[in-house]
């Protein structure tokens, strides 16, 4: 399987040396930044990404933001919560949410997903 390549600072699609729409996947040699684990760490973070109610096709399926958001943050719920939507992802294996918090007048919560696959392999992705 092969999804279109997301630029990793940018979170949009990219071209190859040809001009084409890229892609990364099973098809596409191993590496951080390419190949069956990344293409599954993509796919990850889309699925997190995603308002719960936001897919018209399956309204059953996104993070419930409004329950999060607003809130002082409870990382141990938060990164269950990202667990658990990763796991929904065809082929996901594993997946393990580590969140961060910083308070102060810049307050965020910023992460990485790991996941892995059936076959073993592994992308991380920060959201």
């Amino acid at each position: 399987m092969d999804t279109l390549a997301l630029d990793l600072k940018l979170w949009d699609l990219t071209v190859d040396a040809y001009g084409n729409w890229a892609s990364v996947g099973d098809a596409t040699p191993s590496s951080p930044n390419t190949g069956p684990g990344m293409r599954l760490a993509q796919d990850v973070a889309t699925q997190c990404q995603t308002w719960l109610g936001e897919a018209y096709y399956d309204t059953t399926q996104g993070i419930n933001y409004s329950g999060i958001l607003g809130r002082a943050p409870n990382l141990a719920f938060i990164q269950n919560t990202f667990n658990e939507q990763a796991l929904l992802v065809p082929g996901c294996a594993t997946a393990i949410a580590n969140f961060t918090f910083t308070p102060g007048p810049t307050r965020a919560v910023r992460g990485t997903i790991s996941v892995s696959d059936q076959n073993g392999n592994v992308g991380t992705v920060q959201l």
